[in-house]
């Protein structure tokens, strides 16, 4: 049969033929048709049916089918839909489910109307029990999934799993709606969709199920749990691929945990996984949003290199990254050479960049971007409008941002923008206006612009009207999420409306929204208003909950209960969480610790520890408690603590911590326990540096026991260390205090050639150690051939050779010296001066005392500390002035009793104040010091600092000091 193979001339021949009473044969009308369908001929192949159902021939379900297509073709969904409708109830099954097929996937696919389609089968399903095929439930379904309206995603599968229909229910269906809902932001209901057709058995999951998992684990922040499944899964031989770890960098990048998502791209780069341009371009942008531009680019430098050719979308996430480094240059020259590349940019790529410009404020530029879109045809969307309202409201123009959205089609974030804006310019009048102009454009609302109203009202206290927004949330198929209760928690406890905040808390818990911030703000206010009890329930349900609980409510909480029940609040507090898992609650056992230690509740604080220790919990921060018991000379007990400890419960210390117990355990005349301790740590594998060991032969040295100090000091060599220059100045220093000078000098030859440079401190102890004696002739001797050279004499040093000779009578020698220094620029101190004046004074020889004094009265150092005596006793006369005038006069006598009697508040006592010099260092043990084993710090020079500190007129510090030394005293 030629027909169907002539012109459009041969529908009219055979047109003829069917007005003349020929009938075709089914077989030939279908070639026919067939052909006209081939051919386009759409309105042809309608207006030969008309003619074939006018004669009333039989035609099959081809027939049927192809008339269907010209219609839907045709744009004729209507007339497809009642073509379909009157024919369907003729068809058998098979055609009837083609039929089917046809009209849905034009409804849904061709006019992007999903709903339609499910209006059609809920219809034939109703009136003819006719369901499409599986494809087109699977299409269907992809659609509602696309839309994220997963309401009607879900009908269908329960149409398609009906008995009626017992379509297989596949991993596709599956991996559908749980990627479907995890796009809305609802991974707890993808996953309880996932577990529960699993666990109905009707599903055995394949690696595209598992993927989608995967998503919502990550959203859901269930770390542990993915883990586990992955192990699992690998354990029954499951290999994963490219694709599987994308979709698991990507949720970890989603969900924050960047460390996670690069841990993952190691490990799949481990397993020989290669990554593609997309699992790239996912770890570039994620890079890229957290600022570390300089590994994205490093990572496309890499891709390039093997040969991967980055696309639009990798281009983007890096000019991001740039753009938010606010390198905006380095941004458009990518731009441009993207552009000479070929590579086509759309507006996304100028979104970018347009946001770039306006987070630097140069908003100009910004609009000369839109120009710049609108000569490459690129027509800017509301998105684009978006960006640069967005920028304006950053920048503080709000009004002309507002004016640049009445010139556009905005949708909810362009409305949620201005109002947000006009929220923090508490501009209510404009905040009421964007609002009712937001109503007028009839865009539903969502989540955002709902979250962002209630703000507005309780801003201005309008609460009614936040509650009536609240409570019309499920009318506009919204579900209150974290944002929207916080905003309205927070928002009552700020005006101080608990119970109305407490209600809203209470929904909070009746919904599926879990809000770690939510119980922390609730827990604060009722702190606040001293609810202290209903705040430890809520505490305790949060961390059954295994909700975060945020240091700053932790410790508001602790601090609450010790201003209202002290130390036995705090105690029963924790004696109920011992009731729980106290694991829950480890953060809050450390921080009890720690205000117990700082409150000076000392035996409740190491009740806590032993808690804690019961319970196998780890103290996380041992060093800050173990201080704070030292510092409250507690060092028995720090002692105690750590050499009881088991080390699961007190994490390892180190030498720091160990030489702060140790110097602890020596001020306060626990020398055997010190010994024990430094035995300890070295059981422990801990090795002690020099620091540590000075401390212990300081204090060893203080008490008298000289032998023990040398024995420690011989015993160093054999653990490994070297003595510094403290531990030899310690030593000399003791000795010379002894009358032990020969065996002083022998241990300064020692140290010297040992390559050790010793201080002054060293080379004045053994000089004012002669002079005490009267033997000037060794001190000399030790000035000029052991101390020149190596350093510099200071007043100590004058001040304690000009004190021997006074000492012996001979001023002559006395006044010399000081001449002699003088003429280096080295002045004698206070005392150097008061030994020269008096020793003058009882020679007879008063008009040079006289001359002594005047001198003393203009020396730099000696008017600072005057004048500090002077400001210390405010209400009275200058003590200087005075002194001047006494001078004049000729009253010297009286001057140098005014001047003993300075000089015995400042020191120790008048009569040993000889015996001070000034040290180099004055601190305690502390952490550098410990950690700088080189650090020249002197433990033994108590008379020195005070000395020193008086000298340069420091007389507060030198009476703290003075106090502090008391304290430390063996009781």
């Amino acid at each position: 049969m030629k027909l169907h193979h002539r012109t459009s001339s041969g529908l009219f021949s055979l047109q003829s033929l069917l007005k003349s009473g020929f009938s075709p044969t089914l077989n030939s009308i279908d070639k026919f048709l067939r052909y006209l369908y081939r051919r386009q001929k759409f309105n042809c192949i309608v207006h030969f049916y008309s003619q074939l159902d006018s004669k009333q021939i039989d035609i099959n379900h081809r027939v049927y089918s192809i008339v269907s297509w010209a219609f839907l073709n045709l744009n004729r969904y209507e007339d497809a839909e009642k073509f379909i409708n009157t024919q369907i109830s003729k068809a058998s099954i098979f055609p009837r489910t083609h039929m089917l097929d046809s009209l849905i996937h034009g409804f849904s696919v061709t006019r992007d109307d999903p709903n339609k389609g499910l209006s059609i089968l809920r219809d034939c399903w109703r009136s003819h029990g006719a369901f499409p095929s599986s494809l087109t439930f699977c299409s269907l379904i992809r659609r509602f999934v696309s839309k994220g309206e997963m309401d009607n995603a879900l009908e269908v599968v329960e149409m398609m799993t009906n008995k009626k229909v017992n379509y297989p229910f596949d991993n596709f269906v599956c991996s559908a709606v749980v990627s479907g809902y995890v796009r809305i932001g609802k991974p707890e209901l993808a996953l309880g969709f996932y577990e529960s057709v699993v666990g109905s058995g009707v599903l055995v999951p394949n690696l595209v199920t598992y993927t989608t998992i995967v998503s919502a684990l990550c959203q859901l922040g269930k770390v542990d749990e993915l883990r586990g499944l992955v192990r699992r899964l690998e354990d029954e031989g499951f290999e994963f691929d490219c694709v599987f770890y994308s979709n698991w960098i990507h949720g970890c990048l989603e969900g924050g945990a960047l460390m996670n998502a690069i841990m993952q791209d190691r490990e799949m780069v481990e397993k020989g996984i290669g990554r593609d341009v997309v699992s790239y371009s996912i770890l570039i942008d994620g890079l890229s949003r957290e600022g570390n531009i300089e590994t994205s680019l490093g990572l496309l430098g890499k891709m390039i290199k093997e040969g991967i050719e980055p696309n639009l979308i990798t281009f983007t996430a890096i000019i991001r990254g740039l753009c938010k480094k606010g390198k905006l240059e380095e941004a458009f020259a990518l731009f441009n050479r993207i552009v000479n590349m070929g590579i086509e940019v759309d507006e996304f790529v100028y979104v970018t960049l347009i946001d770039g410009i306006c987070r630097k404020g140069n908003l100009s530029r910004a609009f000369s971007m839109l120009g710049d879109m609108e000569q490459k045809g690129i027509q800017p969307s509301i998105l684009t409008y978006n960006t640069v309202i967005n920028g304006l409201c950053r920048a503080g123009r709000v009004s002309e941002a507002d004016e640049i959205s009445k010139g556009v089609v905005g949708d909810v974030i362009t409305y949620s923008n201005l109002l947000d804006s006009y929220i923090k310019e508490e501009n209510m009048d404009a905040v009421l206006e964007i609002r009712r102009r937001f109503e007028e454009a009839k865009i539903p609302m969502d989540l955002v612009m709902c979250n962002i109203l209630l703000r507005a009202f309780l801003l201005v206290g309008a609460y009614g009207e936040a509650d009536a927004v609240y409570r019309a949330m499920p009318d506009m198929d919204l579900t209150p999420d974290t944002v929207t209760y916080s905003t309205l928690i927070e928002g009552f406890c700020k005006t101080g409306q608990i119970e109305e905040a407490l209600e809203m808390f209470n929904e909070l818990r009746k919904s599926s929204v879990s809000s770690a911030v939510c119980y922390n703000r609730i827990i604060d206010a009722l702190c606040k208003k001293g609810m202290l009890e209903t705040a430890t329930e809520v505490l305790i349900e949060l961390r059954e909950k295994s909700l975060y609980l945020d240091i700053r409510t932790s410790r508001n909480l602790l601090h609450s209960i010790h201003a209202s029940g002290g130390e036995k609040g705090i105690l029963n507090l924790v004696y109920r969480l011992d009731q729980l898992n106290s694991d829950l609650f480890l953060g809050m056992f450390n921080d009890t610790i720690l205000l117990l230690c700082k409150r000076g509740y000392f035996e409740a604080a190491i009740e806590v520890y032993m808690i804690m220790k019961r319970k196998g919990l780890t103290v996380t921060f041992p060093s800050r408690i173990l201080k704070i018991l030292v510092d409250n000379l507690r060092a028995l007990d720090a002692y105690l603590l750590v050499v009881n400890a088991d080390e699961s419960t007190l994490p390892s210390l180190d030498v720091v911590d160990y030489t702060i117990i140790v110097d602890g355990l020596c001020k306060e005349g626990f020398l055997v326990k010190a010994l024990d301790l430094c035995s300890f740590a070295k059981s422990r594998g801990v090795i002690l540096n020099i620091i540590t060991y000075n401390s212990l032969i300081s204090r060893l040295c203080q008490q008298g026991c000289l032998v023990e100090a040398f024995r420690l000091f011989d015993s160093l060599e054999n653990i490994g260390l070297d003595p510094s220059e403290v531990t030899y100045g310690i030593l000399i220093d003791k000795l010379c205090k002894e009358g032990l000078f020969l065996d002083a000098e022998k241990l300064l030859d020692t140290m010297v050639s040992k390559g050790l440079v010793p201080n002054i401190l060293i080379y004045n102890s053994m000089i004012d150690g002669y002079c005490k004696l009267g033997h000037t002739e060794d001190a000399i001797r030790v000035l000029t051939r052991k101390m020149m050279g190596r350093v510099s004499p200071d007043a100590f040093t004058v001040s304690s050779i000009i004190k021997g000779y006074c000492k012996k009578g001979e001023m002559e020698e006395a006044l010399r010296v000081f001449a002699e220094f003088k003429d280096e620029n080295i002045s004698t101190d206070l005392l150097g001066f008061l030994f020269l004046i008096k020793g003058f004074c009882t020679k007879g020889r008063m008009e040079e005392a006289r001359g002594l004094l005047r001198e003393m009265l203009v020396s730099e150092s000696v008017v600072k500390l005057i004048n500090r005596v002077d400001a210390e006793l405010v209400e009275s006369e200058s003590i200087r002035g005075f002194l001047i005038e006494l001078c004049e006069q000729g009253r010297v006598p009286q001057a140098i009793k005014i001047l003993e009697e300075i000089s015995s508040n400042i020191y120790l006592s008048g009569k040993n104040m000889d015996f001070f010099q000034r040290p180099q260092f004055l601190k305690g043990v502390n952490e550098k010091e410990v950690k700088k084993e080189d650090y020249a710090h002197d433990f033994h020079s108590l008379h020195s600092t005070i000395s020193s500190l008086c000298s340069n007129g420091k007389l507060k510090q030198a009476n703290e000091f003075v106090m502090s030394v008391l304290s430390c005293m063996p009781k």
